[in-house]
């Protein structure tokens, strides 16, 4: 799941590893959802250690009544010199396009290859441990999400990326291989 909306998002801004929190309109979508998570049988969230994705856990969980786990390994990548830009500026000089690329690092930032190591072998850690077939949510960012769902599940990039609050539902087999059940799922649009 991506964290709700955060100022910088709703003003059309990059945003890495700016710590910031939800902006109003993101405390109220995820409040708005929260209930409809129930439906999902969560056990336990798991979310980076960014403010962004904390306030939607807590929010969350003290709805359906789970504990959260922190991992650090589940942040957003390093933009660099792009972290707080906005994102008409930079589709214009053609970086919104090169972030998607395996071989574009910007100035500054975290390589592709490095981010996914750290957030695939976290998602791998989740799911090693949760083999017993318990149902886990994990909140962390739109675009290191939609770098493991290209890279690694092999989904096209537009279908990849979610709205705040938005999510995939992935589930694993035996071997601990990733498959997808659901892309974007929305309840906020009610897509469910």
């Amino acid at each position: 799941m991506r964290h709700g909306s955060t100022s910088y998002n709703l003003m059309g801004r990059m945003l890495g590893q700016t710590d910031i929190p939800l902006c109003e309109t993101g405390i109220k979508n995820v409040r708005s959802i929260a209930p409809k998570m129930r439906d999902f049988g969560i056990r336990l969230i798991y979310c980076s250690n960014y403010i962004r994705a904390i306030q939607t856990a807590n929010i969350i969980s003290s709805v359906i009544g789970v504990n959260v786990t922190m991992r650090e390994s589940l942040k957003e990548r390093h933009l660099g010199v792009l972290d707080g830009k906005s994102k008409d500026s930079i589709r214009w000089c053609g970086f919104i396009q090169k972030l998607g690329e395996r071989n574009f690092t910007p100035e500054n930032g975290e390589r592709v290859d490095n981010c996914l190591e750290r957030f695939s072998g976290e998602m791998k850690r989740i799911v090693n441990f949760h083999l017993d077939e318990e149902d886990v949510l994990v909140i962390s960012h739109g675009g290191i999400i939609a770098l493991f769902m290209r890279y690694v599940m092999h989904v096209n990039n537009k279908l990849s990326f979610l709205d705040n609050c938005a999510f995939h539902i992935l589930y694993t087999d035996r071997k601990g291989s990733f498959h997808v059940s659901k892309l974007n799922v929305n309840l906020i649009l009610g897509k469910p």
